[in-house]
């Protein structure tokens, strides 16, 4: 919170990227592959946007309704509104990703092709 007594906008990306993790999750799949104690594959994000229709206050409940939006060939949007109890939209935000392999350091990060089976769970 800030002294306005709005919600701060950085708070929107991260709870964006919390939605991802839950849409993951739901879908039966983890986002990241870190079993073998580091990073291999998984959704790195590429382009972040939101968008505010209207300031969110200080102790305000919002609900966040969160879809793949469109997907590639080896990214993919996912939309995010997040409604206050109304169900009026107080923001609207996407996130791109790639899905994406490494071997080694970060440099040897690559795009490659969303698996059929993630497409499906994830509603594609």
């Amino acid at each position: 919170m800030r002294p306005a007594g709005i919600v701060y906008y950085p708070s929107y990306f991260k709870w964006c990227d919390q939605a991802t993790y839950r849409l993951f999750l739901k879908a039966g799949m983890r986002r990241d592959d870190i079993s073998s104690g580091q990073w291999k594959e998984g959704t790195p994000l590429v382009a972040a946007e939101c968008s505010f229709k209207r300031a969110s206050q200080t102790g305000e409940t919002l609900t966040i309704e969160s879809h793949v939006e469109k997907f590639g060939k080896s990214s993919f949007v996912i939309r995010h509104v997040f409604r206050d109890a109304t169900g009026g939209v107080a923001a609207e935000g996407t996130e791109t990703r790639i899905w994406a392999k490494k071997d080694g350091n970060a440099r040897s990060l690559k795009a490659i092709a969303i698996p059929d089976d993630v497409k499906r769970r994830l509603g594609g």
